[in-house]
Parts: structure tokens; C-alpha cells; sequence
């Protein structure tokens, strides 16, 4: 039988949701779109609004089959609904990350029967930094890890459910299992059907659940969903398609580094504790109780139990798929944060209650809370004095081609939100210390709450936007002063820089030369039509020696180029500007 809910719970899941829709949606369109994949979903998405061609997304003129087409679909709607942009790019991926807040918390209320337990696994997902990141990001990462979470909760509850009320629940979870599919491929089964397969087996029921999960009529939903584009799309494209995305996307991401983007096994376990902070540490008590002391009798008495057991092994099941493959990111983890959720919340509120656990969980929860939490206050403190003492060796490591950064010369200064961001941090610990001292635990779940969301506040809303108006803003500007000043009915290339933002910003296709393409560029510099040249400007010892290349304007690290007559049109624009205000001649 549910409990009851009574006492704060009701307003601080209030106040969960409005902190939650507050992160996650102020300020969504203000930073500029990074590179690579929010410049080139943003830039595929304008392609085919463009070209009219709503079955095969393009980038910069040739078919781009890194990904499904749900995310693109989704982005072009949204560019219907608000205009296009850096909002309607990221608009996606918010209201992904907003419903998985609802969704976790729905969930745990389901089996628990607590709003406590509920408001406290809804706070953890809402307000932990990676989630936050990738949730304001235009990436496909949120949106497979609602639809991953939408197929395993819909197991979940199918499993607990009984008959024949269990088919609604098998019938979302099959759902949800092809539109993750339709958003990121194969990766969505490869972690969905371990995870629930596993369970069955631990349960001891899978052929009861196997017999109940109603795979005919799943089969069929996730045909319908997937079907039609996929069909389409192999009918067009045929075996470019298979090469392009399955080949080359999947199998090549698991067996090959691709983009440099490599890591060792143990990769994700301080992407986990770091991305998942202060909610991670609370994860791992919860985790470990789930897989040492969860008995078979006692999950049978227990549905709360079954579903910690459950969340471990989602956790587990997305750790080792991604470890396994070659290819490694931050955000690949996604789809497990949600069940790290579950855990951290459960803890949380049993701690609240006064069930700490033993002497092993309190020392790993407080270890691990001031552990991680001493960590991420030396690394902001450290910033404004650190960053200009390595600006040297950041800088070196740019390469031309491969890096979609230009950077400025002179480091730049970044002071208040790192201070506040650390203030933000201690004032959280020295709060959650204090109220355990002062036999006050109820009260620690909701100080880490409100502590996470100033964090992922501060980091988010602050430190990240100066960082980028730093590094991607001038790149930004310098495309909407090409358009503005009507220098676009000018031939336009990039130079060692390949940036797909700018795809999205300038509105065009443009053609990329490597740092080493001098010739080509000098025959292109020679044409009689105007050129304007993108590029950086720790290129222009080599640019200088390009016959025909002259400097027009400098953004920071970016450098605009061009032959005589980009030049001069350029300079016409400006003329025609009176107190117009430019990159730097």
C-alpha cells in the first residue's frame, strides 16, 4: 500500500521541478553552438529545410549519416515552433532532461510509494553537472537516455505489475526501446535488453516475463516505428547507408578510436563520480546493499529492493557496454544516470530516516562527498591563477585541421563564477556536515539538492557561457558580420580550420582546405571572384607566404581572409556603416 505523502515533500518537489525547469531552460539560446556535433546537427537540420529534403539530413552538401533521424526531426519541429537557433537547436535535448526528471521521479513514487524518496531521485537527476551539460546541449544523448529510460522503466513496472495489467507497461517499454533506436541506432538495445534480461535472471522468472512481455506485438511496434525511415533511407541510399552509419558509426566506434576520442577501462568511473557529484557518492552505498544483501526472500517481500537491484544493474549494463567499445565520451554514460539517480535518492532518504548503513557505506558516502567535493573546490579556486600558467600549453595543443577552437592570445580572466561556483560547493558540505552534527540528517537529501542546483547554477548559467563567449563567440560574430554586411555573395573557404557552426551561422555550404592545401588555396585567392578565407590566426606566418592572401579581420583567435576583391567588398560594407563596429583590421 502507498504512503502517504505529508510534511514539506509536496512543496519541495514543487520547488524540484521549477529549479529543474529553470536550469535547464534559461538561457538555453544565448551561448553560441559549439563544434562539433551542436554546429553540425544545427547546420544538417538547416540543410534540409533548405534542400526540402526531410528524409536524408546533409552537411556542407554531402549526406550526413552519423545518426537516426528522430533528433533532427525533433530539431526541425522546434525550429517551426520558436524560429531557427541556438533555443530551438537545444530545445530537444531540454525537454528530454525535463521529463526524465518527472519520469525518475514518477517511477521510484510508483514502487516506493514516498514522495520523499520520489522528490529526493528526481533532485539527484536533475542537478548533477553532467546532466545538466548535456541536457542544454543539441546532442542526441538526452533524448536516447528518455527513451532508453522510458523502455527499461516500462519493463520495470511491466514486471511488477500483474496480469493483465502488465501489457501497457511491456508495450511502452517496447516503444520507447524503438525510438531510442530510431534516435542513436543500436546502441539503445545493446543496452536495454542486457539489463532487463539480467533482471528476469535474477528474479528467477524469465521465462514467466518472456512468456508475458508481449514480444509479437513489440516486434511489431518497433517495426513500425523504425520501418518507415529506415526503409526509406536503404532504398535510397542503399549500401551507403549500411557503411556510413552501421559500419563506420557502430562498428568502428566499438572496435576503433575514432576523432582521438580514446580512453582506458576504468574511463568512465571518474566521469560517473565527477559527472554525478554530490549524487554519485550516495549512488554507491545504494549500489553495493542492491548487489550484496538483496536476497532473493528479501526482494520477494520487497518491491523497492527490486527495483535498486534493478537500477544496479542498468548502472552496471551501461558501464560495460561503453567501457567494452573503443571509442569513449563523457556522454556516452547518459543512459545510465537515471538509475544512478534512483540509488542516490533511495540513500538519501534512508538516510533521512535515520538508516545510515553500516560503518562501510557512511565511510564511502562521507569519503567520497568531501573526497570529490575537496577536488572540485581545488580546481575552481585554482582557475583564475592556473588557467593563464597553462594558457601556453593549451594553446600548443591546437592543431590546425583537426581543432574547431581558435584561441586568443592572451589567456583570459576568469575569476568571480570559479569563486562562486567554490562557494557554492563549501557552503553545501559545511551545510550537510553541520546538519548531521546537529541530528538534523532528514534535512541533508534537500541541502544536497539545493547545493546541486546552485552548483549546476553557477557552472552552467555562468562559468560555461564566459568560457565560450571566449572561445566561440568571436567565430559566431564574425559569420553574422559576414551575413550583415552583405560580404555573402562572396566565395567562402576555410583554411585549417574546420568549424561546422559556421555551416549554421553563414547559412551555406563552404568548402574546407587542409593547412597544408597553400596551392589550392593561392589558385583560389587568384580567381576574379571575391573570396573571403576562414581561418585562425596562428596560421598567418603560413598564410602570408600564400600569394594573394590578404588579412581583413581578426576575431580573437579567428582570422577572416580573402584575394583583393573579398578585400575590397568587404571594406565597401564597413564604408557603407558608419559606426559599424567590426573585427579588428
Amino acid at each position: 500500500m502507498k504512503a502517504q505523502a505529508h510534511g514539506p515533500w509536496p512543496a519541495l518537489a514543487l520547488a524540484v521541478v521549477v529549479l529543474a525547469g529553470a536550469l535547464y531552460f534559461a538561457q538555453l539560446g544565448d551561448m553560441p553552438l559549439s563544434d562539433r556535433d551542436e554546429g553540425e546537427y544545427a547546420a544538417a537540420v538547416a540543410a534540409m529545410a533548405q534542400r526540402g529534403d526531410y528524409l536524408i539530413p546533409h552537411l556542407n552538401g554531402q549526406p550526413y549519416l552519423e545518426k537516426p533521424i528522430l533528433l533532427f526531426w525533433a530539431m526541425t519541429a522546434t525550429n517551426w515552433l520558436v524560429g531557427p537557433g541556438e533555443w530551438a537547436a537545444r530545445l530537444p535535448s531540454a525537454v528530454s532532461a525535463f521529463l526524465l526528471v518527472l519520469a525518475v521521479g514518477y517511477l521510484v513514487w510508483r514502487v516506493s510509494g514516498s514522495l520523499a524518496a520520489a522528490t529526493l531521485s528526481a533532485a539527484a537527476f536533475a542537478f548533477m553537472p553532467l546532466n545538466a551539460l548535456v541536457g542544454r546541449a543539441c546532442l542526441t544523448d538526452m533524448p536516447l537516455t528518455l527513451f532508453t529510460t522510458l523502455a527499461l522503466g516500462g519493463f520495470f513496472l511491466a514486471s511488477e505489475t500483474p496480469p493483465p495489467r502488465d501489457r501497457p507497461w511491456y508495450l511502452a517499454a517496447w516503444l520507447g526501446l524503438g525510438l531510442a533506436f530510431l534516435t542513436k541506432g543500436p546502441v539503445a538495445p545493446a543496452v536495454v535488453l542486457p539489463a532487463c534480461l539480467i533482471h528476469a535472471l535474477c528474479q528467477g522468472r524469465l521465462w514467466a516475463i518472456l512468456k508475458r512481455a508481449q514480444i509479437h506485438w513489440g516486434l511489431l511496434i518497433f517495426v513500425a516505428v523504425n520501418l518507415p525511415w529506415y526503409g526509406l533511407a536503404f532504398w535510397r541510399l542503399g549500401d551507403k547507408l549500411w557503411q556510413a552509419f552501421f559500419v563506420s558509426q557502430n562498428l568502428r566506434r566499438f572496435s576503433e578510436v575514432l576523432l582521438g576520442h580514446g580512453g582506458g577501462y576504468f574511463y568512465y568511473l571518474p566521469v560517473l563520480l565527477l559527472g554525478g557529484y554530490a549524487f554519485s557518492v550516495a549512488a554507491l552505498p545504494a549500489l553495493g546493499s542492491a548487489l550484496a544483501k538483496n536476497s532473493r526472500a528479501a526482494r520477494a517481500a520487497d518491491p523497492l529492493a527490486r527495483l535498486r537491484l534493478f537500477a544496479a544493474i542498468a548502472v552496471l549494463v551501461v558501464l560495460v557496454v561503453f567501457t567494452l567499445a573503443a571509442t569513449k565520451q563523457i556522454n556516452y554514460v547518459q543512459p545510465a544516470m537515471p538509475f544512478v539517480a534512483v540509488l542516490a535518492g533511495y540513500h538519501l532518504w534512508r538516510l533521512g530516516a535515520g538508516e545510515a548503513g553500516g560503518r562501510l557505506a557512511r565511510g564511502v558516502f562521507w569519503g567520497g562527498l568531501y573526497g570529490l567535493g575537496g577536488l572540485f573546490l581545488a580546481v575552481f579556486l585554482a582557475l583564475p591563477a592556473g588557467l593563464p600558467l597553462a594558457w601556453d600549453k593549451i594553446q600548443a595543443s591546437i592543431r590546425p585541421d583537426s581543432s574547431e577552437y581558435a584561441l586568443p592570445e592572451l589567456a583570459p580572466v576568469l575569476w568571480l563564477w570559479p569563486l562562486l561556483a567554490a562557494l557554492a560547493l563549501a557552503g553545501t558540505l559545511m551545510g550537510a556536515r553541520l546538519l548531521v552534527r546537529g541530528g538534523r540528517a532528514k534535512l541533508l537529501g534537500p541541502a544536497l539538492a539545493l547545493g546541486g542546483a546552485l552548483l549546476c547554477g553557477v557552472m552552467m548559467l555562468g562559468l560555461l557561457p564566459q568560457g565560450s563567449a571566449l572561445v566561440q563567440d568571436p567565430a559566431r560574430q564574425m559569420a553574422r558580420e559576414i551575413r550583415e554586411r552583405g560580404a555573402g555573395q562572396a566565395a567562402v573557404v576555410t583554411f585549417g580550420l574546420w568549424k561546422p557552426s559556421l555551416l549554421f551561422y553563414l547559412d551555406r555550404e563552404i568548402p574546407r582546405l587542409r593547412h597544408k592545401d597553400q596551392e589550392e588555396l593561392a589558385r583560389r585567392l587568384g580567381e576574379r571572384e571575391p573570396l573571403l578565407v576562414l581561418t585562425r590566426v596562428s596560421l598567418l606566418p603560413r598564410l602570408k607566404e600564400v600569394p594573394g592572401f590578404l588579412e581583413v579581420a581578426r576575431y580573437q583567435g579567428y582570422l577572416l581572409g580573402g584575394n583583393g576583391g573579398g578585400h575590397e567588398l568587404w571594406g565597401r560594407r564597413i564604408n557603407r556603416e558608419p559606426g559599424g563596429q567590426g573585427g579588428r583590421p
